[in-house]
């Protein structure tokens, strides 16, 4: 059911904390219940179920945490479609099979988002391992500042402001295009630098976040010196992989970069550094 107020956000964390990094999901969720955030819905168990999908009808937006096997690290951040191929694994629903049954039952389906949690020993034991833990961390982070982006767009509307991400990684761009989604941006994307040219040209973002290693290893440099022939004179924003390195091999100021963000990249810095490039 719609809600015409503040945002309704409940965090499911599901998971077994019995097998080690299996319970990084309801970890976070006790870790958010410590901050007592007002308006905030919290709940942990075992695995997801049918009965869920009441929780999901009373809430505007979800983010389901749960521990990843494998994938990209810290955490991988996904938009969540309804899906009514149900399928059981181990007598758990998936998150999908989730947000269907709540769409057929309530005629109501939140903004879902998954946060996959790198985990890494599932064995029959209690705590996480101290990469888990690290990861837990940052992606506790992660939860808090869309809590707190939701609630403030809620509050100041839409920034109206255009950022183009150019990123050959699908899941990069995946994660990158919901946070800046969610404080208010509207963004495009492109995976390769030819794409991200032309997309450019066709948009006209206000910022371009631009991946270093592309098809090449110095295609980032090369679509920026592009962009600033062409014209282009809004910030373009460097993302790299490869740490120190590029501060030797890459001269921003000669490039015009507004700067340069290594990955995994920290998303809170991200949105406090374009919303103060572009006046917001």
């Amino acid at each position: 059911m719609a809600n015409q107020g503040p945002p309704r956000i409940l965090i499911l964390g599901y998971g077994n904390p019995g097998r080690e990094d299996d319970g990084l999901g309801p970890e976070i969720v006790e870790e958010l219940e410590k901050l007592q955030l007002p308006g905030l819905t919290l709940d942990a168990d075992y695995q997801l179920s049918i009965e869920h999908a009441a929780d999901l009808e009373q809430a505007d937006k979800v983010i389901f945490v749960d521990a990843a096997v494998n994938g990209p690290e810290p955490f991988q951040l996904k938009r969540l479609e309804a899906s009514r191929s149900i399928e059981f694994t181990s007598h758990a629903l998936g998150p999908e099979s989730v947000l269907a049954i709540c769409e057929d039952t309530y005629q109501w389906r939140p903004e879902a988002l998954l946060v996959g949690v790198r985990g890494y020993s599932f064995e029959f034991a209690e705590g996480l391992t101290e990469k888990a833990q690290q990861n837990r961390g940052k992606a506790l982070e992660l939860i808090k500042l869309l809590i707190d982006q939701w609630r403030g767009k809620n509050m100041a509307g839409e920034t109206e402001k255009t950022i183009l991400i150019i990123d050959d990684d699908p899941d990069i761009r995946k994660a990158t295009r919901i946070v800046l989604e969610s404080a208010g941006f509207i963004v495009g994307e492109a995976s390769t630098g030819e794409e991200g040219l032309k997309t450019a040209q066709k948009i006209e973002p206000d910022a371009i976040l631009l991946d270093l290693m592309m098809e090449t290893v110095d295609a980032g440099s090369k679509v920026s010196t592009q962009l600033k022939e062409g014209g282009f004179t809004s910030p373009i924003f460097l993302l790299s992989s490869v740490g120190d390195a590029v501060r030797y091999n890459i001269d921003a100021q000669e490039l015009g970069l507004a700067g340069i963000f290594q990955k995994p990249i920290d998303h809170k810095t991200l949105l406090s550094t374009l919303k103060a490039e572009l006046g917001l």
